[in-house]
């Protein structure tokens, strides 16, 4: 009504609609809950496949609560098939063979349902769909990327190989193994640039990862030979970094990958797919392939009701400065203050677990005495 021509593609991910705004340099627009339930429904908008930044998200607000502007010419509105079409031919680049492999995938009651059975079920004849029956209310329904006890279930009872999880819009995505073990996105990115470097295509030979990333999966990029940047958590910023300095993969522990050589966004399917290739040309189990990687202990710890404030006062800086200092480069010690809660995060990762557990008491307890309210 604006005199804009809209293409609707139907029921697509958000990584194909994503992929079409980079293909044709356009506009896109997607309509999801993403990882979330549907009533948390909402929009996401790409430029030219890049996801809206902040600004832009500012831009659109101010037009959404502004008058809706006036034209005599309407637009056009056409069904399009080209956004399923241009993906399915990226796909096709992949150069995929026909497999064996037994993989489990949950798509969430989502978004991705139709395109990874339409792709996943040509190339691998013995894969099996799960939460595949979306109503518009279900969508990451105790499913999906956020709920794996499903996906664990099932693969299981029915001794499948390995499995996937996506999220509702599908530019998420983690993985679980024969026994149950689940492989976050850490893992994930580990095993795409191995990949990549097997074939000289890990540009600069560096990946991008959070701060919250585990210390063991540093530590085994280190082993291959690859290089790593961190950032502060969120996905903004490792697409940021990603571009900046031109490097082609990145992505969080929560399952959002980037492959910037292809896609300027997270994509889970396509993640996926790099996997099973690396596992088929290696002839190995997703076990085999993983056994060097040791992850170090892991412990979040959440002060609450605390006087966030405390973290600002220089005697309280100092002490965790020096604290800091009795862990490794690689070591993760990380004190943070909530945004929208009276709460202070502590997080530590290192290899000796007696370690760990010392100085998260000795930590908590003096933030505690420090912040008390």
């Amino acid at each position: 009504s604006t005199g804009l021509n809209v293409l609707f593609a139907g029921v697509v991910s958000t990584p194909m609609i994503a992929h079409y705004s980079k293909l044709k340099q356009i506009s896109g627009i997607m309509i999801t809950a993403s990882h979330n339930p549907y009533e948390d429904n909402g929009i996401k908008v790409f430029n030219k496949g890049y996801k809206s930044t902040l600004e832009e998200e500012l831009i659109i607000e101010s037009y959404i609560d502004g008058k809706t502007p006036e034209t005599s010419n309407f637009g056009t509105y056409t069904l399009t098939n080209e956004v399923k079409e241009s993906y399915l031919n990226l796909i096709s680049q992949l150069n995929l063979k026909t497999s064996s492999l037994k993989v489990a995938y949950d798509t969430a009651n989502g978004a991705n349902y139709l395109i990874a059975n339409e792709i996943l079920s040509t190339y691998y004849p013995q894969s099996v769909q799960i939460s595949n029956q979306p109503n518009g209310l279900n969508i990451n329904l105790n499913c999906g990327s956020t709920h794996l006890e499903t996906l664990i279930s099932y693969i299981k009872e029915h001794q499948m190989d390995l499995g996937f999880a996506y999220d509702g819009d599908g530019d998420r995505v983690m993985m679980v193994g024969k026994d149950g073990f689940i492989y976050d996105g850490d893992f994930i990115i580990y095993l795409v640039a191995t990949y990549l470097k097997d074939h000289n295509q890990l540009k600069n030979n560096t990946v991008v990862l959070t701060k919250m990333s585990n210390p063991g999966i540093l530590k085994a990029l280190k082993a291959k030979g690859i290089d790593y940047i961190l950032t502060d958590v969120g996905d903004k910023y490792v697409s940021e970094a990603l571009v900046k300095n031109d490097y082609i993969i990145g992505g969080e522990a929560s399952g959002h990958i980037i492959l910037r050589n292809i896609l300027h966004s997270g994509d889970g399917l396509l993640a996926s797919l790099y996997i099973l290739k690396l596992l088929e040309e290696h002839n190995l189990s997703l076990e085999d392939i993983t056994k060097d990687i040791k992850l170090y202990p892991f412990k979040m710890v959440n002060i609450k009701n605390i006087n966030k404030s405390v973290l600002q006062e220089p005697e309280v800086i100092k002490y965790l400065e020096e604290t800091k200092n009795h862990f490794d480069k690689e070591d993760i010690f990380l004190i943070r203050a909530s945004g929208t809660e009276p709460l202070i995060r502590v997080t530590i990762s290192c290899e000796d677990e007696n370690k760990l557990n010392q100085y998260m008491d000795q930590v908590v307890s003096y933030l505690k005495e420090k912040g008390e309210k």
